[in-house]
């Protein structure tokens, strides 16, 4: 099915949408979550539909957090007066923020909410970033947030928590414990024959590099298996020294004799 015939929710086509979504995304004057992401404005354009505002003011007061489409404040009050309902909202003296709403389809009935410093130093937010630059106008807005949720929900479209509750959930989550792996190397098991090999060998210096090899490779994986065949190396040295033959009367005639000639040298060169 071609994009040109699939209709979406306001009734123009998909592909004229996308079009403008990507034109749209190339302007410098954009929030930075839609710069270059034509995808998110689409979502804009897509909730500002359902929400019936249009497509510029859903990019301005639609933030997108972490991939999380968030209103703001103002845009949940806007849009709470646009389907009749009564919303006022103040600073008392005492520095207490206050939002009350009467529904037009229940108007003998007052929702409110009211936000202050004790309130928002239980949930963690005093002092911290915008609460600390202005804490009045922090207030106000999470008093008409809240109130909204409470008292007209429906009016957002499936949208919830403003930009700052969104960020403030995200910073109240416990940073995930990194899993370090550990990559231990396999060392392959010490062969089953060496032994054999060990007991059979006549070569003294290959016995010899065995016994530092067995420890170099498997001393700190299997060390007692690795003393038993040092000892095996160390006994079979010993057997071949003692079995070693004699050597002969003209063998060590002619060893004798190289000693002398090598001494007559070393006196010559002196």
């Amino acid at each position: 099915m071609s994009t040109e015939i699939v209709q979406s929710s306001g009734g123009e086509s998909l592909h004229s949408k996308m079009e403008y979504a990507k034109a749209l995304a190339q302007a410098g004057l954009l929030p930075q979550a839609y710069k270059q992401q034509p995808a998110n404005v689409l979502a804009a354009i897509e909730y500002g539909e359902a929400l019936g505002i249009k497509p510029i003011v859903a990019i301005n007061e639609i933030n997108v957090i972490s991939g999380t489409p968030s209103p703001s404040a103002s845009l949940m009050a806007s849009l709470a007066r646009a389907a009749g309902h009564r919303v006022r909202a103040w600073n008392e003296d005492d520095g207490t923020a206050v939002c009350e709403i009467v529904r037009a389809d229940d108007p003998d009935f007052t929702h409110r909410s009211r936000w202050d410093e004790t309130k928002a130093r239980q949930a963690k937010l005093w002092g911290r970033g915008h609460w600390e630059k202005d804490p009045a106008t922090m207030l106000r807005w999470r008093a008409i947030s809240e109130c909204v949720r409470l008292a007209c929900p429906e009016v957002m479209g499936g949208l919830k928590y403003t930009p700052e509750e969104v960020l403030e959930m995200q910073q109240d989550r416990p940073a995930p414990t990194p899993v370090v792996s550990e990559q231990v190397p396999r060392v392959p098991p010490i062969p089953a024959d060496l032994a054999d090999k060990i007991a059979a060998s006549d070569d003294v210096g290959w016995l010899t590099r065995t016994a530092d090899y067995l420890a170099k490779r498997w001393g700190e994986h299997d060390p007692e298996k690795v003393a038993d065949l040092q000892a095996l190396c160390a006994a079979r040295v010993d057997d071949l020294a003692s079995n070693a033959p004699e050597p002969s009367l003209e063998e060590a005639q002619a060893t004798l004799e190289d000693v002398l000639d090598a001494e007559t040298v070393e006196d010559a060169a002196s």
